[in-house]
């Protein structure tokens, strides 16, 4: 309850009090019964109006939205619970701090905060990032209102709404990112298509030219290396093939570890030759995850690749399960069951800048690569109701997450 309604409760007792003492002295030119009804009906009123009041504090408080409020020379007067808890401080260290102290680029703040005091501008979902108390920086979506006007015309209070926009930027890059690979994948088709043919007749060719040459003719070498190099960019067109058109996953009950140790067993002589120590830390009684064995073999592969080139030097590469009861596996579908495979390598890391990207086609950051490996790997793990995140700091290596659904024998069943 506000203040100034506890002055008015108190107000109205002590008004009640002479009243009583008034009806005491029985004074016959003095109605106290007339007097009595009135202080009934102020009463009534107040707990009219203090019920009015606790609506609206709760409605406010309770909001999901945050709700902060500034006076005409920005700063704070008001902060509902979801505002002080997405910037982490309480009431009482931001009441009366200037709203520009919460940007977390002060020169767009000043121009904001200029526009809403001087311009009266009506901002609706403008974009822009707020700091918190621990100097994270996180991105809202905010608008403005004006609420109160003084007879000038200016502004008492101004009204600054607004919500953490990070969960809609990442689904916004998501889609994005989609409707790059939809596009890519129609275009990649059709090329590799029309390439694909004529290599076929340049090899055919090529190997019956090889064969007429005896083999210390050098012209023999170099119809060699033609060859090889049209067996080349068929191995490149089979990737797009798999990029642009996966083929459906034939999902089944497997064990995720047996699918890990199956990789590493494939990889074990280059992990000892780059001096690359693999250590597991299973989960006990892991359930089985319902996927195509041969594309999460593919996935796993990729990963353990990338983290070798990570690790030019040797380091370490650490693969942990664990089973989560709910996992948001796709936007649109509610939480379930899952197995969650961490990947780790003690390599040179990813940038922050470029973590975005890495799912791009044909984004890579190697000399030699083509930038397809995550981009089907991340694919290959949506067909098969899965999902993979990333986690880097630069120079301290990498952790990949993965994502599998479980499903139990009813599930399966009926499903």
């Amino acid at each position: 309850m506000s203040k100034r309604l506890e002055v008015k409760k108190e107000a109205a007792v002590r008004l009640n009090d002479f009243y009583s003492a008034l009806e005491g002295k029985k004074r016959p030119e003095e109605n106290p019964q007339e007097y009595r009804l009135k202080y009934n009906l102020l009463l009534k009123r107040f707990n009219e109006m203090e019920k009015v009041y606790t609506f609206h504090r709760n409605l406010i408080q309770n909001m999901s939205g945050s709700l902060v409020t500034i006076d005409e020379q920005g700063k704070i007067t008001f902060m509902n619970r979801s505002a002080l808890a997405a910037i982490g401080y309480n009431l009482d260290e931001v009441m009366d701090k200037p709203l520009l102290e919460f940007f977390a680029d002060r020169s767009e703040g000043e121009k904001i905060v200029h526009r809403i005091l001087k311009e009266r501008f009506i901002y609706e979902s403008k974009e822009t990032h707020l700091i918190t108390k621990n100097g994270e920086i996180f991105p809202i979506g905010f608008s403005t209102s004006y609420p109160g006007a003084i007879k000038n015309g200016d502004t008492t209070h101004v009204i600054f709404s607004f919500r953490n926009i990070k969960q809609v930027i990442n689904l916004r890059r998501q889609i994005e990112r989609m409707e790059r690979l939809a596009t890519l994948g129609e275009l990649s088709t059709g090329i590799a298509h029309e390439i694909r043919n004529p290599l076929a007749g340049i090899k055919t060719s090529a190997q019956v030219l090889e064969e007429s040459f005896s083999p210390a003719d050098f012209r023999s070498q170099l119809v060699t290396r033609i060859v090889k190099e049209i067996d080349r960019s068929n191995e490149l067109l089979k990737r797009f093939f798999n990029f642009a058109k996966p083929s459906r996953p034939k999902q089944g009950l497997h064990n995720i570890e047996m699918i890990i140790d199956g990789v590493y067993l494939l990889l074990a002589p280059r992990f000892g030759k780059k001096r690359i120590n693999f250590r597991t830390d299973f989960a006990s009684d892991t359930p089985q995850v319902y996927v195509d064995e041969s594309q999460i073999e593919q996935v796993i592969l990729n990963i353990f690749l990338n983290a070798i080139d990570a690790m030019p030097k040797g380091g370490d590469l650490i693969v942990t399960t664990q089973t989560l009861e709910k996992a948001k596996l796709e936007q649109e579908s509610p939480e379930q069951k899952a197995v969650q495979v961490s990947i780790k390598d003690t390599g040179s890391g990813i940038p922050h800048e470029q973590l975005e990207k890495i799912f791009n086609p044909f984004f890579t950051t190697k000399s030699d690569g083509l930038g397809l490996g995550l981009s089907i790997s991340n694919r290959l793990l949506a067909e098969n109701g899965g999902k993979m995140e990333v986690e880097s700091e630069v120079g301290q290596g990498t952790v990949i997450h993965l994502y599998l659904p479980i499903i139990d024998a009813q599930e399966r069943y009926y499903g």
